[in-house]
Formats: structure tokens, sequence, C-alpha cells
């Protein structure tokens, strides 16, 4: 049998299993315990990627305008920056407000040009790697089983596998990253002062 990753099916029946319910053949048509499965699984897994991920973070997006000079989001962008090497905050401070870029600088939707971010994007759960999988699904299931069974024994082994798997997940993400001190804005204005930035 060839080994693959974890699939979305398998995440919710791990799910039903901490709580001791058979397992499912089908997302499709789920018993009402499944469903809470699989929103919670959801749920973690959009928790879990709007803290921003080296495998879910683009960084030189391009926001274009639209013919309103506004610049519409998608919807499966969780976050926005502005690069700060590129961009004064002193003229852009940037937060995204409903399907929209909103400039806090000027309190408007409306820009003058497209601007290059860095976004951080909700990825399907079969789009993930594994170690992230990993966290999302042992994590999901200490919820679901706290909010279903409430039993403080199983929570407490639950809660060992999820710290382990978190640390596994912090290890690739540094090694994947690829992290320098140079990549924090004060180390960065330090190194840059007396440039000036439009």
């Amino acid at each position: 049998m060839a080994q693959t990753n974890t699939t979305e099916l398998e995440a919710v029946n791990t799910l039903l299993h901490s709580i001791g319910e058979a397992p499912v053949n089908s997302l499709l048509s789920l018993p009402i315990d499944g469903t809470q499965a699989h929103n919670t699984l959801n749920e973690v897994s959009r928790e879990v990627q709007a803290s921003s991920w080296h495998f879910n973070r683009l960084y030189d997006y391009t926001l274009s305008l639209d013919t309103d000079s506004k610049i519409p989001l998608a919807e499966n962008i969780m976050r926005v920056d502005l690069d700060n090497t590129k961009y004064s905050q002193l003229t852009y401070n940037v937060i995204k407000r409903g399907g929209f870029l909103f400039n806090k600088v000027g309190n408007t939707f409306v820009f003058d040009k497209a601007l290059d971010s860095q976004v951080t994007i909700f990825l399907p759960f079969t789009d993930l790697p594994e170690n992230a999988r990993r966290y999302i699904v042992l994590r999901a299931s200490r919820m679901f089983q706290d909010r279903t069974l409430g039993a403080g024994s199983l929570h407490k082994y639950q809660r060992d596998d999820e710290l382990n798997a978190l640390a596994v997940l912090k290890q690739e993400e540094m090694d994947t990253a690829d992290h320098s001190i140079f990549d924090n804005y004060d180390t960065w204005s330090i190194i840059n002062r007396g440039n000036v930035i439009k």
C-alpha cells in the first residue's frame, strides 16, 4: 500500500475516533458527529493558518487596482501587509477590510497604484504540508474531544501529542523559511537609517 499524506477524510475519522465514534466512508453525507468533527477541523485549520507560516505566506504578491481605484482581495487572503523596505508607513498603513485593501493613512479604499505585498493565504487541507496537517488534526481532536466528552484524563494525553506536533511544525518552519535577523523591521531600520522610502 502506498504511503500518502493525511487526507481530509482520515482527519475527520481521527476526530471521530477521539470520542469513540465509528469512522465514515465519505465527507458527503456525514452524521451529526461527523459534521461537527469536520467543522472543528476547518475551524482549527483557519486558526493555525492565520498565524502565517512559510507554507501559506506569499512575498512580492502584486495587488492590482480595479476600475474604481480600489484593490479587491481574494476571499482566501487572510492577512496582508506591505513591505516596509518599499513603502513608507507614513504613506501606507494597510489592512484587509471586507473584501478590499484599506489604507488607514487617509482612511480610504482608494489607491493610486498597484502595490507589492506579503499575503497570508488560507489553503485547503490537502494543500498543507504533512506536519501542518498533523498538528491541525491533533489540535482539532483535542478540542473536539473536550467539547464532546470533556474527559480530563484523555485531554492530557492528547495535549502532549499536540505540543509535540507543534514543535515539529515549528522546526519545519525554521528549516524551510530561512529566517534571519535582517528580516526583522527593527533590525532593518537600524541598518537602513538615513535612506528615505517613498
